[in-house]
Order: C-alpha cells, then sequence, then structure tokens
C-alpha cells in the first residue's frame, strides 16, 4: 500500500458559531430601592468560559467527472480541496491512498502538490510539493487549500477501466490525543463528540464534529482514473520574445513565437482534431509564421474545403486543422509568431 498526503477541498458550508478560544464573560447585576430611595447596584460574581474548538473539515473531488488518461501515461492530475468547517486554527494531516479499487486498478501514485503560487492548475515548480507529516497546513476556519495528486497509470490497460485515489484529511489535534490514528476505518477511530480537555485552538476543548462521523465521513473523497481509447492535451509555450532593439523586453513592437504541442495517447484515435487559438486584442499575428509539424503553411483558408488551417483577421483567431491522431504518435508542434500592439 501506498500512502501520501496532500490538499484540497470547497464547499459552500461555513464554520459555526463563535470562533475556539473567545473568553465569554457574564455578569449579572441588580438594582433596588429601600424606603423609596434607590441604592448602589449589586453584581453577581463574573462568570468566564472559554470556547472549545470543533473539529470539521471537508474534502470535495474537484474534477467534474473521471479523468481521462491511457494505459502508461504518467503524470496524470486529479484536483481536491480541503475546507475547514470548524471553528479554530487547525493543522491537517492530508494522507493519499491509491490501493483502494476493488475490480478497478490502482494507479501509482507520484507526487502530492498543494495550490501556492494563484495560478489555476498544477505549475511545477511553482506550487509546493506535500508530505505528510512534513510542513502539513495549518487552515484558519472557513479557509480552502487546493491539492494535486500526479499519478502515473499502469501498462496493460483497456478503455473503460477505472482507478481511484482516495484522500483523507485528520486534525492533527485527533493525530495527538490517539497516539497516531489517522484511518476512519480504525475500530478506535473517535465518534463525533469525543473531546479532548485543552487541546482546543485558544487553551479549550476539542470536539469531534460530525464531519468525522464514519457513516458520512465528509473528512475523506475520492476521485477517480478512466481509460480512454484516446487522451488528447495540448500545452502552449512562448518560446522566444525579441524587442525593437534586438532585445528580449517585452513593449509594443515585441515580437513573440509561441508553440503549441499537441499529443495523443492511448491505443485509439482522436478523430479531427482541430486546434483554434484566439488571440487577444494586444496581440498581432504575423504573417506567414504559421509552422505545423515543421512544415510551413499558408494563412488563409483559401480555396475552400481544400485549405483548413489558417488565421480568420475578423475573428483574430487561428485555426488548424490535423485530422486524425493515432495514440502514441509523435507529438504535434504549432508554431506561429505574434506582435505586441
Amino acid at each position: 500500500m501506498l500512502v501520501c498526503g496532500g490538499l484540497f477541498g470547497a464547499s459552500s458550508s461555513h464554520a459555526i458559531g463563535t470562533d475556539a478560544g473567545v473568553n465569554i464573560s457574564n455578569t449579572a447585576t441588580a438594582t433596588f430601592s429601600v424606603n423609596g430611595a434607590t441604592q448602589t447596584p449589586v453584581n453577581s460574581n463574573t462568570v468566564q468560559i472559554i470556547v472549545d474548538e470543533l473539529l470539521d473539515v471537508v474534502v470535495v473531488d474537484a474534477n467534474s467527472g473521471p479523468v481521462a488518461v491511457g494505459a502508461g501515461a504518467s503524470g496524470a492530475i486529479l484536483q481536491f480541496t480541503i475546507t475547514n468547517n470548524g471553528n479554530g486554527n487547525e493543522v491537517y494531516r492530508i494522507i493519499a491512498e491509491d490501493d483502494i479499487n476493488e475490480g478497478g486498478f490502482n494507479p501509482l501514485l507520484n507526487q502530492l502538490y498543494l495550490e501556492s503560487n494563484g495560478l489555476p492548475g498544477l505549475q511545477i515548480g511553482g506550487d509546493t510539493p506535500y508530505l505528510p507529516g512534513s510542513a502539513d497546513p495549518l487552515l484558519a476556519e472557513d479557509s480552502t487549500l487546493t491539492l494535486y495528486v500526479q499519478s502515473d497509470m499502469p501498462p496493460g490497460l483497456v478503455q473503460g477501466d477505472n482507478g481511484d485515489i482516495q484522500i483523507r484529511a485528520i486534525a492533527q489535534t485527533i493525530i495527538d490525543a490517539t497516539g497516531g490514528l489517522d484511518d476512519p476505518d480504525d475500530p478506535l477511530w473517535p465518534v463525533p463528540g469525543t473531546s479532548y480537555a485543552a487541546l482546543g485552538d485558544g487553551g479549550g476543548t476539542a470536539v469531534v464534529g460530525t464531519s468525522a462521523d464514519i457513516n458520512a465521513l465528509l473528512l475523506r473523497s475520492e476521485g477517480r482514473y478512466q481509460v480512454s481509447e484516446a487522451v488528447l492535451s495540448i500545452d502552449k509555450t512562448a518560446v522566444s520574445i525579441v524587442d525593437p532593439f534586438g532585445g528580449n523586453t517585452i513593449v509594443p513592437g515585441s515580437v513573440i513565437t509561441y508553440e503549441l504541442a499537441l499529443r495523443v495517447v492511448g491505443s485509439g484515435i482522436a478523430q479531427a482534431v482541430q486546434v483554434s487559438d484566439v488571440l487577444p486584442a494586444e496581440l498581432a499575428y504575423q504573417a506567414d509564421t504559421l509552422i505545423v509539424a515543421g512544415v510551413a503553411e499558408d494563412d488563409d483558408f483559401a480555396p475552400a474545403g481544400v485549405d483548413n488551417s489558417g488565421f480568420d483577421e475578423a475573428s483574430n483567431t487561428l485555426l488548424i486543422e490535423t485530422g486524425d491522431v493515432a495514440g502514441g504518435a509523435a507529438e504535434i508542434v504549432i508554431s506561429f509568431d505574434a506582435a505586441i500592439r
């Protein structure tokens, strides 16, 4: 069994009630009079209580459905979110398991990343690699963190095969109080309402919330890889910049060379592949720079029905048709230049 950790989990619910650690003070006052004369009010003693910390977290599979992969594919990404729905700050240990399938295949868990640079999607070198027990994230109440799960697929899979990854987030307080317990399937797993004196945020009691209920287990979720006969991916890169002065500053008049790398993996064929790239208004396509798989392409669509790749000036859009592409074929590189207006 391969066990690692990572992060995630958005939910529309919010932390419940008063913050953990808040000291609630309450004093009663009595007023009275004697023979019609108002007397000095009398105060009761002050009662102080510290609000306990409720340990509640929600883990969500943030993918729109099964993520398509090919047999033997590497670096396939699942995305999760985790939200601290408790009322205090809490450190969470994030655990990932890749051997939970019954009748499916086991993905080969590679690496977990925590979203850290604010850009959507996994950015290798930008987002933070994560290992459970090392720099476990501290989540404030109502805060959400995104986890990326990067896995490889074993060879020999066929169309429709499924492989799941399970993610769970365990409050560090539970781990500390139970001597290391981090699996809800353990018979000693605490039921909701279990309390740990003086371990809550702010010095009060920590109380296990409903997300730990084994009949619901909102603190864990599963994402799925599904084998497809043909899986297409495309990456866009700015490979060079030449400014009007022969340097590489980004100013009006600078020319940027872009590359699109188109890949198909799997045992099938991606049919009628068409790539479109809508250029923003700030960029002007440079005539006669379109190259597809090492071959220069003209820019127009004439004659109609014969030349199906080119640049449409009205919509500022490049359109490239590559036809059918077999899984495992060499990647198709498309390049062109655009100038900053």
